[in-house]
């Protein structure tokens, strides 16, 4: 998976858990100014990823994850480590 999937993925799982089409979100888009997530809507999407992406998000770094690019940048490293070490 590039890149490009997991933004594509991401934006759709935001969009959807907002109630908003994906052409709304963008790697710019804030969960709490743009999406009006609230902090259980945060963990409800981190978990979603997960569990599409089968990706582990630990708390802390939920926690640190501001908009939707955010979330694309930390699964890329996650995977560019992952095929690094495989």
């Amino acid at each position: 998976m590039n890149r490009s999937d997991i933004q594509s993925k991401i934006v759709a799982i935001a969009a959807e858990q907002a109630g908003v089409s994906g052409a709304e979100v963008t790697p710019a888009t804030h969960f709490v100014n743009d999406l009006n997530f609230d902090s259980l809507d945060v963990v409800e999407f981190a978990m979603e990823v997960e569990d599409e992406l089968h990706a582990s998000i630990p708390d802390d770094q939920v926690e640190k994850m501001q908009t939707v690019g955010d979330v694309v940048e930390y699964l890329a490293e996650q995977l560019k480590e992952e095929a690094a070490a495989g």
